[in-house]
């Protein structure tokens, strides 16, 4: 029985709640909204996750709690969620708003996972040429490829005796499993390769592989890479792939070693710049920001050892500027605290970053708050609640 002066939240209407809901900003307040009752999370519209902005996690292959550690740039909050499927998993990849989380005691146990929501789907069994490998990854996401599903990539370093690393593909949920392919074989050639096995499947996509092996002697395009090797990154949009190669130049360790000085918001950073490539050959030449008119307009957030994430100007990302590159880089920074004191000693600090690909100059945009550990640097991720 109700009691008398109480009220029935689920009974709001549905304009009320639709108003509401629009103005969560922040992707945990709006999973917190959905999950109340099926009559608010009815009032989510299905595109509200699209307004979410990127998310930078702390990543640690050797933490297998189930505790992952988000920073949300827009907010300036920490958000550490426990998900409770990465239990004895170390995360190995991420896309499409998805973890990856491979078993720490069974190397070819993998899960896909949600974190704000989640909900997980168990992966086939890795192939065995996995075995014995510290075995990367990253899901595509649909509505930037504009394919029907998410395709779930994994990668590996050469095991001793193993000619090459290897490449499989999987579409999420598909009981028939991965298709593996050689290394050299993927990278450039990722649209095309992902359509086959949406449209044929592994056993088909790994059998038309196998065979180019076998004519040609070595697997189409022949160079052998990894995300991050050499400083290159593949990115894709539109179909094309490009290759985003960061520079750096090394950064001195020693507070007195650094000629530059202690850099501040708003700094030029010379040491560091991004150039455009068509291939993955190490000594590649660089092409135009001009001549890749796909990309114009976009913006790029990179992320060290991973793929990229490239995404259409737009409302969403008011606050960002187009044709940059969005990254996260250790730099000199001033220790003397608000107060006039000294800091805590350290003379870096970890930075988001940007690169203007035409203007060819990169400049902080804001110090991440906190004491971001060297070893778990900061990987972009783009929440969403649809996959």
């Amino acid at each position: 029985m109700e009691m008398e002066g109480s009220l029935d939240w689920t009974r709001l209407p549905a304009l009320a709640l639709t108003f509401v809901s629009e103005r969560l900003a922040d992707p945990q307040d709006l999973v917190r909204f959905r999950a109340a009752c099926p009559e608010w999370r009815q009032a989510v519209p299905e595109d509200a996750h699209q307004r979410f902005q990127p998310w930078i996690v702390e990543s640690d292959h050797h933490d297998d709690s189930g505790n992952v550690l988000f920073y949300s740039p827009v907010s300036g909050d920490y958000h550490l969620i426990h998900v409770a499927a990465l239990e004895g998993r170390r995360v190995a990849g991420y896309g499409a708003g998805l973890l990856l989380g491979i078993d720490t005691d069974d190397e070819l146990s993998a899960v896909l996972v949600n974190p704000l929501t989640g909900e997980s789907t168990e992966a086939p069994r890795l192939p065995e040429c996995f075995h014995g490998t510290l075995t990367h990854g990253f899901a595509t996401d649909p509505g930037m490829t504009g394919e029907s599903e998410v395709v779930v990539v994994v990668y590996n370093r050469p095991a001793v005796g193993q000619a090459r690393g290897r490449v499989a593909l999987w579409r999420r949920r598909d009981a028939a499993g991965w298709a593996t392919v050689p290394s050299e074989t993927f990278w450039m050639r990722m649209p095309q390769l992902r359509a086959r096995l949406l449209a044929h499947g592994p056993q088909v996509l790994e059998g038309e592989e196998a065979a180019i092996v076998a004519v040609n002697g070595h697997a189409q395009g022949h160079v052998e890479w990894l995300p991050g090797m050499r400083g290159a990154h593949v990115i894709e949009h539109g179909g094309q792939v490009r290759v985003l190669v960061r520079r750096e130049q090394p950064v001195a360790a020693a507070a007195g070693d650094a000629p530059e000085g202690p850099v501040s918001p708003g700094d030029p950073l010379p040491r560091l710049s991004f150039e455009l490539r068509n291939t993955l050959d190490a000594d590649g030449e660089a092409i135009d920001w001009a001549n890749a008119p796909e990309l114009h307009g976009t913006v790029i957030f990179q992320s060290p050892g991973s793929s990229c994430y490239v995404l259409p100007a737009s409302d969403r990302f008011a606050g960002l500027s187009r044709d940059c590159v969005y990254f996260l880089s250790w730099q000199r920074q001033e220790v003397v605290d608000q107060d006039g004191g000294v800091g805590d000693g350290n003379p870096f600090g970890y930075f988001l970053c940007k690169w203007d690909m035409i203007g060819r100059v990169a400049t902080v945009v804001e110090k991440i708050p906190g004491n971001w550990q060297l070893l778990k640097p900061g990987r972009w991720f783009l929440p969403t609640f649809q996959y």
